[in-house]
Formats: C-alpha cells, sequence, structure tokens
C-alpha cells in the first residue's frame, strides 16, 4: 500500500453504498414490426440524449413490407410465430432458404442495447429483441433475471386473434426462461416474480373512440385478452393491471403518462430489493469504459482474467466475493454479459452487451447473412475469418459462438470445424428411413412441451442439434458412430442401430430401430437421446415442462405416417389399473413392454413405474400445479382441508393453516406426508386419494408432469446378468454439469 489514505479509500469502495443501484434492465419484445424500436425511441424524447434518438431513428420504418405483414399476421400460425416464409409440409421437412425472407428493412439486427435516462422515470439499460424468429434461439442466454421489468408489445392493427397468439407467445417464451423457484405461494405463486407489462400499439381515436377518466384508450378487446393472461400467468409474472394502448409517433399520446408512471413504480420496486451497489461499482464501470476502447475489435476477457484487472487496476483489496457480487452488479445495470462454459469451465465476460447482441448475434442470425451462408452450415477457423476481418483470431469468437450453443466442433477430413444447425438450410434427403428392415424392432417418443406451452420447443431445435454433436465426442467407439444433419432433422447411427431425430409440429420426434437380439441396446439409445433432447430443452428453458408421448412401435414398424400416440395420462392410468397392455389414440392395443421397452424384459424389469415415485420426488412444477388447483376453496370442500384428512394428516391442519397465504398448504401438506410415510407416500396413493375426492383435474395434471418411469442402468444391477452390451455407446450428456438424466420425465 502507498499510504494508509490509499488503504482506507480502498476498503471504504468495497463496502455498500447508501444509494441503490443507478439503473435497472426494461427488456421489449415483440414480433418483427409492431414498433418496438419506435416505442423506445418515444419514451426517450424529451431526454438529453438527442443523438441515440437519431441513431434509433435511422433504422426504423413504421411502414414494414409486405413480407413483414405475412409473416406476423399469418392466421395460420398458432401463436404468432412464422419460423419460415412458407408452410412445414406434412412430412415436416423444411425447404431450403426459408430464413430469407426479411421482416422489413429496418428491424433490429439481434438485441439491441443502450443505456437511456427515460423522462421522468429514471435510468434505464434498455434491451430490445429484436422480433425476426431466427434470433429467438439465443435469447435464453440474456433473459430469465427477474430484476427487471419485461415490456411485450403487439400490434392494435393485428386481428384480434393474432394480437392475443403473439403475446401468448412472448409471455411462454418468457415462462420458459425464467427459472422456478422456491418457496411456492398460495396457490402456486413463484417467489421473486417478474415485472411484466403489455402494450398495443398504434393506437388510433379511430380505433378506439372511448377513454377512461385518465384519458387512456379503453377496449373490451384488450381487457377480456389482458385478463385472460393474467388468469394464466399470474402464478410467475407480476403482469400490471392495465394493458396499456397508445401510438407511439406521437410524443404526448394518450398511455404514454400511464406507462412511463408504470416504469417509474416497477423501477423503484426493484431498486428496494436489491442489494445496495458496492462503492467499487462507479469504479468499475469507469475502467470497463476504458477497456471498452482497448478491445474495441474483440470486447471478451475470460472471468480470472476480469477478476486479475479489478485487483490490479481498481481495488488490491478486493477478493474473490466481491468480485462475484461485483460482476453481478454489473449485469444487473447491463454494463456487462456473463458466459458461463459448462464445458471448459472456463467463463468470459463480455464488456460490450452491444457488441455481442448486435454485431454478432444480430449478424449471424440476421436474414442477410442467413441467405450467403454455407448451406450446410459447416466452417473451418479460415473460413470464417473473412466474416470478422477485425478479430485478430477468428478461434476466439467461435469459442465465444460455442459457449453460446449456436455451434460444436466437428472434424472433417483432419481439420477442425464448426458446425452451426441454424445456417443449415439442406433438406433430409427422401430416403431418410428406407422400408428395409422389417424384422428391426422399433420405437419412438415425441417430447412436448406442457399443455398451453406450443411453440416452445420450435426455435430449440438447432440448440438440440448443436447438442447431438457434442454427443458424438462422447461415444464409446467414435468410428462406430456417426451424425448427419439437416434443416430441422438429425439421423445418428450407432453400430446396426439407427435414429431419426426431427421437429415434428410442437414436438421433437426420436425414433430408434435396430435388430431384436440387441433389444436393450435399442432402449438404452432411444433413452440417451431422449434424455439429450429433453435436457438441452431444459438448459434453454429451464420454466417449461416436458412431457413424453410414445409412439406405437407397430406403426412404426409399418411406417404409418401419422403412428398412434399413447399419451402420458393413457400410461400412467394403465400404471394404476395394474394392466400390461395400454390403448392408444387409435382405440389399438399394445403392451407396454412392447411401447417403452422394445420388448425386452429385462430392461422392463429394471424400472420403478411413475406410480411408485415417491412423492418426496416430485418436481416444482408438479407442485405448482397441484398446489394452483388444491390451495383455492372448494364449494363442495375439495380441496387442500379435506386432502388432509384422506391422508391422516388431521394434526398438521392448524400449524399448516397459521401459514396464511404465504406458503402453498397443499405443498406443505404432501412435504409432512412424505416426511411422515415415505413408504406409502407415492404417486399412485396420491392419485387415488385425488380420485376418491372427486378431483380429476388435480390427478391428471400429475399424470402429465411425474416422470413415467425411473430408470436404473445395467452398470448399477450387478444381480442382472445379460449376454448383449447394455449401453448404446453414447454417453448421456450435453454442455451441463448436472445429472444427465433429465427431472422432468427421468431420474436415476
Amino acid at each position: 500500500m502507498k499510504s494508509e489514505q490509499a488503504r482506507d479509500a480502498y476498503v471504504e469502495q468495497l463496502c455498500p453504498l447508501e444509494m441503490p443501484l443507478r439503473r435497472i434492465k426494461l427488456k421489449v419484445f415483440g414480433h418483427a414490426g409492431v414498433g418496438k424500436t419506435r416505442l423506445i425511441c418515444s419514451l426517450q424524447s424529451g431526454s438529453v440524449i438527442g443523438s441515440i434518438i437519431g441513431a434509433v431513428q435511422r433504422r426504423f420504418s413504421d411502414n414494414p413490407s409486405p413480407s413483414s405483414s405475412t409473416t406476423i399476421s399469418n392466421p395460420s400460425q398458432d401463436e404468432g410465430i412464422n419460423l419460415f416464409d412458407d408452410s412445414v409440409e406434412s412430412n415436416n421437412n423444411m425447404k431450403s432458404g426459408r430464413r430469407r425472407v426479411i421482416p422489413h428493412l429496418q428491424y433490429t439486427r439481434g438485441i439491441d442495447v443502450q443505456n437511456v435516462t427515460l423522462q421522468g422515470c429514471g435510468e434505464f439499460s434498455v434491451w430490445e429483441f429484436g422480433g425476426y424468429e431466427p434470433y429467438h434461439m439465443a435469447y435464453d442466454h440474456f433473459v430469465g433475471n427477474t430484476d427487471c421489468v419485461h415490456v411485450i408489445v403487439y400490434r392494435c392493427t393485428d386481428p384480434t386473434e393474432i394480437q392475443y397468439k403473439q403475446v401468448l407467445y412472448w409471455m411462454n417464451f418468457l415462462k420458459g426462461r425464467v427459472t422456478p423457484s422456491e418457496p411456492i405461494g398460495h396457490c402456486g405463486i413463484i417467489s421473486r416474480r417478474s415485472k411484466v407489462i403489455i402494450i398495443g400499439s398504434h393506437a388510433t381515436p379511430a380505433l378506439f373512440p372511448q377513454r377512461n377518466n385518465d384519458g387512456d384508450y379503453v377496449s373490451s378487446d384488450a381487457d377480456a385478452m389482458l385478463k385472460t393472461v393474467r388468469l394464466r400467468f399470474q402464478t410467475h409474472f407480476d403482469i400490471y393491471d392495465q394493458l396499456i394502448l397508445l401510438d407511439s409517433t406521437q410524443i404526448n399520446c394518450p398511455g404514454m403518462k400511464s406507462l412511463k408512471t408504470y416504469l417509474s413504480k416497477a423501477r423503484e420496486s426493484i431498486l428496494s430489493r436489491l442489494q445496495k451497489p458496492l462503492g467499487l461499482l462507479e469504479t468499475t464501470v469507469q475502467y470497463i469504459a476504458g477497456m471498452r476502447k482497448q478491445h474495441g475489435s474483440f470486447p471478451v476477457i475470460t472471468w480470472p482474467h476480469f477478476t486479475t484487472l479489478v485487483r490490479n487496476e481498481v481495488n488490491s483489496l478486493a477478493g474473490d466475493n466481491h468480485c462475484r457480487q461485483l460482476i453481478q452488479q454489473l449485469q444487473l445495470i447491463g454494463e456487462v454479459v456473463y458466459l458461463r462454459d459448462e464445458v471448459s469451465e472456463l467463463d468470459y465476460v463480455v464488456l460490450s452487451p452491444e457488441w455481442l447482441g448486435t454485431h454478432v448475434l444480430g449478424n449471424l442470425l440476421s436474414a442477410e447473412f442467413l441467405s450467403r451462408c454455407r448451406v450446410n452450415g459447416c466452417y473451418s477457423i479460415d473460413d470464417f475469418a473473412p466474416i470478422y476481418p477485425e478479430i485478430a483470431d477468428s478461434g476466439d469468437l467461435l469459442r465465444i459462438l460455442d459457449t453460446l450453443q449456436l455451434c460444436a466442433p466437428t472434424d472433417s477430413d483432419g481439420e477442425a470445424e464448426f458446425e452451426f444447425p441454424a445456417f443449415n438450410t439442406l433438406d433430409p434427403p427422401k430416403d431418410i428411413w428406407q422400408r428395409d428392415r422389417p424384422t428391426y424392432v422399433y420405437g419412438g417418443v415425441r417430447v412436448l412441451p406442457m399443455r398451453g406451452m406450443e411453440r416452445s420447443l420450435q426455435s430449440t431445435f438447432p440448440r438440440i442439434q448443436v447438442a447431438l454433436r457434442r454427443s458424438m465426442h462422447d461415444f464409446q467407439d467414435p468410428m462406430d458412430a456417426d451424425l448427419m444433419q439437416w434443416n430441422g432433422c438429425s439421423k445418428m447411427s450407432s453400430g446396426q442401430m439407427e435414429a431419426l431425430v426431427r421437429l415434428h409440429g410442437d414436438a421433437v420426434e426420436i425414433q430408434v430401430r435396430g435388430p431384436c437380439e440387441i433389444a436393450t441396446s435399442c432402449f438404452y439409445f432411444l433413452e440417451d437421446i431422449t434424455n439429450l433432447v429433453e435436457q438441452t430443452a431444459q438448459e434453454v428453458a429451464p420454466g417449461i415442462s416436458l412431457e413424453r408421448h410414445f409412439l406405437s412401435p407397430k406403426h412404426l414398424r409399418e411406417h404409418f405416417v401419422n403412428p398412434a400416440v399413447y399419451a402420458p395420462e393413457t400410461i400412467m392410468a394403465m400404471q394404476q389399473a395394474e394392466s400390461l397392455t395400454i390403448r392408444n389414440n387409435q382405440e389399438g392395443d399394445e403392451l407396454f413392454t412392447d411401447v417403452v421397452c422394445f420388448g425386452s424384459r429385462e430392461v422392463a424389469a429394471l424400472l420403478t413405474l411413475g406410480i411408485d415415485v415417491g412423492v418426496a420426488q416430485l418436481q416444482l412444477a408438479s407442485r405448482c400445479e397441484l398446489a394452483a388447483l388444491l390451495d383455492p376453496s372448494d364449494a363442495m370442500g375439495r380441496d387442500w382441508s379435506i386432502l388432509a384428512v384422506k391422508l391422516n394428516l388431521t394434526d398438521q391442519l392448524p400449524e399448516v393453516d397459521s401459514t396464511g397465504q404465504s406458503l402453498s398448504r397443499t405443498d406443505q401438506l404432501l412435504a409432512e406426508w412424505a416426511l411422515q410415510s415415505p413408504e406409502t407416500a407415492t404417486v399412485g396413493r396420491l392419485c387415488t386419494v385425488l380420485e376418491e375426492l372427486g378431483r380429476q383435474d388435480a390427478r391428471d395434471a400429475l399424470y402429465r408432469t411425474v416422470p413415467l418411469y425411473l430408470f436404473a442402468p445395467m452398470d448399477e444391477q450387478p444381480a442382472v446378468q445379460l449376454t448383449e452390451c447394455g449401453d448404446s455407446g453414447v454417453v448421456s450428456s450435453t454442455q451441463s454439469t448436472t445429472d444427465p438424466r433429465s427431472a422432468s420425465t427421468l431420474s436415476r
């Protein structure tokens, strides 16, 4: 230390200040052309950042091209999203070049980030998420924190059905990307709900002649939509109780004052619950500003390098905990992006969010780049270099894109290449799954998002293909495995086994076939790939529960275009009835062992049925659904209180009731039951009790969200002797360090 005075200054920097953080993030979502950019511009009007407004205005267009209106207003798109410019064919194969439609000339490229002071609202870091669909696959890296305000924008001039579907898409999008947290509150409300406000743009007096007492436009259709959305999403979001209708081309239009009032109050509410900033924060912000100039072409450093710089250049007394608190606060105010690399365990700090959001993602996933990129999506390091000539080593950027799970390394003829599935526009060949294996055993699964969250997996599929490519490095014998990938479809081979993975509507469909003498290995193969799909989907969207719908092996063997499906409820009901056969949706019956186990009795012996799963193992999604259904008082008494009587927990009623609405009474009861009766507190017993109560709705919610079975791999079953290989050859893991078997449908 140079002096005692300098040391005291350093110590003071490590203490929290009295004032709150100076800004929080404002994240704006909506389809291309709805008016997000113009809204942000109007909010800034009157503030002292005219140059930024000018920059925003230069790329804004209030009159999107005809292709935009086609993209954002096509009633045939169930949730308001049009993945490509023409519809998916009946065989679910994608035609080449569908990503080449430009929404409109001035569409937002990627994520536009700017720090602004909104007049009367305070300072925000505004993150505008471009509505162009290919960008959506990367947004999970920037969405999920609840300490910000989310704005969803739609066009009032669109048909009511399209408005609702677009709002629903973005609400589901946000719900999926926010990790639910405990404890579970009354009626399934999760802790720390995200703040959301919904805005209808392009409102005019001609559209909405009526006003309320504050002078804001009113609409019965808008009120009905807001009521529906609040009812559906109130467990996860703190949704503003007014849908704001405005015309953002008019600075003082009706609705703008109400919006600013909301933003100001929401900002104060969020800041009040956050930790006060370290004195070190402001000094570090100034230092990072200089670092951005120094690293202008590639503003990324590793986490160890960042901590070293903080200690060497900002405050030599900063410890690891100070650095962690510092990076969290830097992210909250929108100064940096922290990227965690689960594979190398070497994390990165992106010093310029705008560079990553616009210059990198905004360019690589833009309509212009996708129209000229390599159709197979494969680039060597040398091939990639001309795309960003200012970066000295393009391998550095590829490592960041690998960390973002946009690409995966692959070896091609001894040369290191990177595969970008999002770039791939090739159609799968017509003979991809020929009818030349009549003696093989077949099996298949469709992984679907939970009911009500349709269209949630489609933008995730390129990420699943990245995970499939990475899994090739984990094969016990890589020479024995092969993976070919196309647009919306992949085919993997392991020895004599084949797997087809493809988008099928809202689902990811996996089919596996192989010789009957290795049926057990076929089960492993399907299980491993399904786990990989589920785990990848949940890494992208941890708030989405997934369902497994099994396909008829008989129909798969006969190559039916629309094979029969066994829904989770059907399989669970079969288990409750202690039946050996299941009835599918086409009134056909098949053995459970054929549908799930490829006919292998050895595999069936290793399964624990879903009805035998302990209540203590229920996932958060299941518990939230039960709380939402059973916490509210029922007119006939069929709620949590009678459930307590049925479970012999009457002695616990006063204690549970005393918690009021801070905690879910249903969730407390189930936890107590699991503690007192661990042997009998099973899913099957709970479903029986719910049926006796006449609460088939709660039973069905359980059927859909609990694992259909638990599976102990054969290496954990030493007593079982098998002559065939009990492993598919691929290690079931992606980039995560968590248990590879997805908790949504499978657990060890």
